[in-house]
């Protein structure tokens, strides 16, 4: 095997491992939401089993491509893929990470997903990404936005009904300076590295886009944001009958008087 291909299949293995870990994140934050348990109804020797099952909307990991360029669907003229610089690390599963600047002048710079179109008939979307940033500390930040709409429209995922489960916003824009986030909680400061962040979305029909969305204002630059291993994710509960583990009694014939 070639040193090419050893590089290839490593990178192939390391995307399946946390593609799987990202799933099991999501399919555990959907099984608190709905209350910590799967609904069971008795049916006889069975029981109907209401747990919900993950189906893969959306998967990227930012590897694919040659940096800066962005995967194909994906669009921006300021986020670019990168893999070396601050913040550090360069990368959650690397080579490469998403990456936007935090500069000292006011900026409004957003990354786009591609559309997805969700389930009419499934449960809640969830949302799930690792999350990296530097940035001037209440002064600069950034949001997460949703459009329903085709991207007509975009709204915080907060207003669009949504809650974060895990690495939700951790501050709120100073009104300032200029930057057009001002008022908005947001990811603000340093997050030490790569976090967890997920966020359910509510069910429906819809064409759905994403908008990771940061915003600086006039004074002092940060180190920038980094974005990595997104995952989107629908709720689906099917009914299914699985045999119920619990002995039913055995009849015995009554002695004939």
């Amino acid at each position: 095997m070639t040193s090419w291909s050893r590089l290839q299949q490593t990178a192939f293995m390391q995307t399946r491992r946390r593609l799987v870990s990202c799933l099991s994140r999501i399919v555990g934050a959907a099984v608190v939401l709905a209350g910590g348990v799967a609904a069971e109804t008795k049916e006889g020797n069975y029981r109907v089993d209401g747990q919900c099952e993950p189906i893969l909307l959306l998967s990227e990991f930012f590897d694919a491509v040659t940096p800066p360029a962005l995967p194909t669907g994906w669009s921006s003229t300021t986020w670019v893929t990168s893999n070396s610089g601050a913040p550090m690390p360069p990368a959650d599963t690397l080579p490469n990470a998403v990456f936007v600047d935090d500069p000292a002048t006011v900026t409004d710079k957003q990354l786009l997903s591609p559309n997805r179109s969700t389930l009419c008939d499934a449960g809640p979307v969830q949302v799930f990404f690792r999350n990296n940033f530097s940035l001037q500390d209440g002064f600069d930040g950034g949001v997460l936005e949703v459009s329903f709409d085709d991207g007509q429209m975009f709204q915080d995922v907060l207003a669009a009904g949504g809650m974060f489960v895990v690495g939700g916003y951790n501050g709120t824009v100073n009104s300032c300076c200029g930057n057009p986030l001002a008022g908005r909680q947001a990811w603000t400061g340093n997050s030490g590295g790569f976090i967890d962040s997920i966020v359910s979305l509510p069910a429906g029909c819809s064409q759905l886009i994403l908008r990771w969305r940061m915003g600086s204002d006039s004074s002092v630059a940060g180190e920038g944001w980094r974005v990595d291993d997104v995952a989107i994710t629908q709720c689906f509960t099917p009914s299914r009958r699985v045999p119920d583990p619990r002995p039913r009694p055995t009849p015995h014939p009554r002695p004939s008087p």
